[in-house]
């Protein structure tokens, strides 16, 4: 059986196409000069969020491709302060680029993975910690982050940045769909974007809703509660009666 048919293959496959939509749903919405304008280090443009997403999208080509021949990709999967350096870095290195050589990037990263992923076994894709540079993680999860949750965070960014709250939320909304339709397998990712979910309720002022997807993720993983008392997301709530009562049942 060719490898693409498997359930696996045609689930990252689909990544890729929301992945790709979102960003051609956000450039659809941008005009000529605010998609061609130039931000700084710390207050990106539209395609400065483009680049980034870009880099770590190559990032999971190197690593698809070090699975494929045997190799170490470079070592991207550092503490957070040495991340944001590389963050900066890219910044700097891709700030004059336009905006079409960045739509130009995407394509062919597009394309290439796909490519990649065909090329990789189900088991391959799917089993964590098969590649020690993986630290425990797996190509499949690599895929998920790096070609759609992640991107859909800047994504959610740019959406904020014009005042547009409502269409940042559904774009975490479609997170959520997405993975609960393509990952009814695994519910404990379904979760972690279920209380994502919930924390940029309660950063944008929508208390109710931002408690009923607390509610949802530690229903569904109990564990959570923990991350529920320590994220500063969720400070708004602190005060809230049905906020409090979460950690009493």
């Amino acid at each position: 059986m060719d490898p693409v048919e498997s359930e696996t293959h045609r689930r990252l496959l689909a990544l890729l196409t929301r992945g790709q939509t979102d960003q051609d749903t956000i450039a659809g919405r941008l005009s000529p000069d605010e998609r061609a304008a130039r931000g700084e280090l710390h207050a990106w443009s539209a395609k400065d969020h483009v680049a980034h997403n870009n880099f770590w999208r190559q990032d999971a080509v190197r690593r698809l491709q070090a699975a494929l021949d045997g190799s170490e990709p470079p070592d991207t999967e550092r503490d957070d302060t040495q991340t944001l350096l590389l963050n900066d870095r890219v910044f700097e290195e891709q700030r004059e680029t336009l905006w079409e050589e960045l739509v130009t990037e995407t394509a062919r990263l597009r394309a290439e993975t796909a490519a990649l992923i065909q090329r990789l076994t189900a088991d391959d894709i799917a089993q964590r910690g098969r590649y020690p540079w993986q630290r425990g993680g797996s190509l499949g999860g690599l895929i998920f982050v790096n070609w759609y949750d992640h991107p859909a965070e800047h994504w959610a960014d740019i959406y904020l940045s014009r005042g547009e709250i409502d269409r940042a939320l559904e774009l975490r909304q479609a997170v959520v769909a997405t993975v609960g339709e393509l990952f009814a397998h695994d519910p404990t990712l379904y979760s972690y974007m279920v209380y994502k979910l919930g924390g940029m309720y309660a950063r944008n002022a929508r208390s109710e809703q931002a408690i009923g997807a607390i509610r949802e993720a530690l229903t569904v993983n109990p564990s959570l509660i923990e991350w529920v008392r320590k994220d500063t997301d969720l400070d708004p709530l602190r005060a809230l009666p049905s906020f409090l009562a979460i950690d009493e049942t």
